[in-house]
């Protein structure tokens, strides 16, 4: 999560919606994109202390003891060691942009995918995200903890409601051995979301709901 990356990444942000027309995009789609690049991290660290500990994620005891492992190193803020070692294991992000003249998509993918717990637990969250008002009923009726890393994400569905983005087109979700999100901006009646690609050709999408 380095600011130079954070800002080259706003910059090309900033550059699209612009050439697009869509300046007044910019904040709630920055928002969007730092927080699913920062969710891309913590799958990253999370994992990486899974794999060095020999924890597994799907075993609930494990998964336990691997969060409190976290949370203990996160304290520390040893964020120079963390960095070191997620390069060694060649964890990555990508932030990836695909325009056309009818739309625009944005995806973040990571190459280690949520742990079985925490997808279901993040589908839950979004789904009742959709259902709510606002972040308040959201907050009530979600039980979140203070340090739950997964609201910012649930925010993203009020964020991108605002913006009058259809919000139906933000995924996230396991793919294989990855883990990844897209957000679709359509600009005319003629853009066709990727979830009807997929169903055209049959494919098994990614899905929060």
């Amino acid at each position: 999560m380095k600011s130079e990356h954070i800002d080259f990444i706003n910059d090309r942000l900033a550059s699209i919606l612009e050439n697009y027309g869509k300046k007044e995009l910019y904040e709630p789609l920055s928002f969007c994109v730092r927080e699913l690049i920062l969710n891309a991290w913590q799958s990253n660290v999370k994992n990486l202390i899974f794999v060095k500990n020999n924890l597994s994620p799907s075993d609930f005891r494990d998964y336990v003891e691997g969060l409190k492992r976290i949370k203990s190193i996160l304290n520390k803020k040893d964020f120079d060691s963390i960095v070191k070692d997620i390069y060694d294991y060649n964890y990555w992000i990508k932030f990836c942009t695909f325009l056309s003249e009818n739309g625009l998509r944005l995806e973040i993918i990571n190459n280690t995918p949520l742990s079985p717990i925490e997808e279901k637990n993040l589908r839950l969250k979004l789904k009742l995200a959709s259902a709510c008002a606002d972040l308040i009923e959201l907050y009530n009726e979600g039980n979140f903890e203070n340090d739950d890393d997964k609201i910012g994400l649930a925010f993203i569905i009020f964020l991108l409601k605002k913006a009058n983005i259809d919000y139906n087109l933000f995924r996230i979700g396991n793919v294989g051995s990855s883990l990844r999100a897209r957000i679709e901006i359509p600009l005319n009646s003629l853009y066709v979301p990727e979830r009807y690609k997929f169903k055209r050709a049959n494919i098994n999408e990614f899905l929060w709901k």
